[in-house]
């Protein structure tokens, strides 16, 4: 009987330490399609991504969930509306076997000139409105419907809300469909869904978010 249990741990080991050795592994392979990428339009990748308490600082909320946060696979632009960074980043919620591991491809936004209010856009789904059903409102812009009927936006100053989507902003959203925004205090940060954005889709996502801050925040 001693003998199986020892042998149920070694297995049990060496399945853990498959797992791990594939997992770094695979980002092995994700940072260096990454560096090809980056390497392909100029740039440097940093394997490290922006110094948490820097992220921290920006107020989003995104970077105030969870333990365990880790930004790496950086890729930084300049734009005349800011700095552009792009970055995985992950965060862990919950403990023990209810743990989760939460992971994004992120672009973040630096608008010292902008007049950025708090606020989450989210593309809006079947929950959100069983969820307004009951109460639970979000802001609507009733000059365009198509935006409010796509996307929640909540915030905590409404006023400010209205202010900040202009016309403008308004119709871009409407044409470009899918995106989540946060915002705080002249900070953005945008992605598409949780889960890492696969590479040959991280092209795609750059050119998209320098249209946003040409277009959005200019």
């Amino acid at each position: 009987m001693e003998f199986f249990s020892q042998y149920s741990w070694a297995v049990i080991l060496a399945i853990a330490a498959a797992a791990i050795g594939l997992n770094v592994y695979s980002g092995w392979r994700r940072r260096k399609a990454l560096e090809a990428l980056a390497l392909s339009a100029g740039l440097p990748l940093l394997a490290e991504g922006p110094s948490l308490e820097s992220l921290e600082a920006t107020g989003l909320e995104i970077f105030r969930l969870g333990r365990s946060r880790k930004a790496s696979n950086l890729i930084q632009i300049s734009s005349s509306s800011g700095e552009l960074r792009f970055f995985d980043y992950r965060y862990t919620t919950g403990s023990g076997k209810h743990s989760s591991t939460h992971n994004f491809t992120l672009a973040l936004i630096e608008c010292s000139r902008c007049q950025v209010p708090d606020f989450d856009l989210k593309p809006e789904n079947f929950m959100h409105k069983i969820g307004e059903a009951i109460g639970f409102k979000d802001v609507d812009l009733p000059a365009f419907p198509l935006f409010s009927d796509k996307y929640r936006l909540t915030g905590s100053e409404e006023a400010a809300l209205h202010m900040f989507f202009t016309p403008e902003r308004a119709a871009w959203f409407e044409r470009n469909l899918g995106l989540r925004v946060q915002g705080s205090r002249g900070f953005l940060v945008l992605f598409k869904r949780e889960g890492l954005m696969p590479v040959d889709a991280w092209q795609g996502f750059i050119e998209e978010v320098k249209a946003f801050a040409a277009e959005v925040l200019r």
